[in-house]
């Protein structure tokens, strides 16, 4: 009878063992489906771990700074100057003046400068123009200088306007202005 109450007792602990080990095998089945299902849904989706090659986001970054320099390089200002000084002569009631300037302009950007040097010689027929039908009493005072700048960029940006089909030109600026 002891013998009958021992096995008793042990059967169903190897039960209870035997449907430990058989709970975790279907879950270590089921997990191994469903990361299996992941992977494929993944694989298809081109989800992590398996994203497409492409750029990193420091990649991404450093080509968002690269284009922000070129912009910023091509709203610089730039000067474009001339070979020459320009030298008139002025009338002033009876005596003669003579009058030279060298003259700067000032763009914004490279595309600008390349189309304002490619039309130097427009531009300086047009300052010519306008500078020979000043006279001599306008141009001794400092408003009269200012008053030629105003006029030489608007002639000069109507000028380019028709031709280049964009103003071009941001400012005139003298870098000598004498009077004799």
């Amino acid at each position: 009878m002891a013998d009958d109450i021992n096995e008793a007792n042990t059967a169903p602990k190897k039960s209870k063992k035997k449907k430990i080990i058989i709970l975790v095998l279907i879950l270590l089945l089921l997990s191994l489906i469903g990361g299996g299902g992941y992977l494929g849904y993944a694989w298809m989706r081109q989800l992590p771990p398996f994203e497409p090659a492409g750029p990193t986001p420091e990649e991404i970054a450093a080509q968002k700074a690269a284009a922000e320099e070129a912009r910023q390089a091509e709203l610089t200002e730039r000067f474009v100057t001339f070979d020459h000084a320009f030298t008139f002569n002025l009338s002033a009631g009876g005596k003669p003046h003579m009058m030279q300037m060298e003259v700067v302009l000032m763009v914004i950007g490279e595309s600008n400068e390349s189309l304002a040097r490619a039309h130097l010689p427009l531009i300086g027929a047009v300052i010519s123009e306008i500078t020979a039908q000043q006279n001599y009493e306008a141009l001794i005072a400092q408003t009269g200088r200012q008053r030629l700048k105003r006029v030489l960029l608007e002639a000069i940006r109507s000028r380019l306007s028709g031709v280049a089909h964009e103003p071009v030109v941001e400012q005139v600026l003298f870098t000598s202005f004498v009077i004799q």
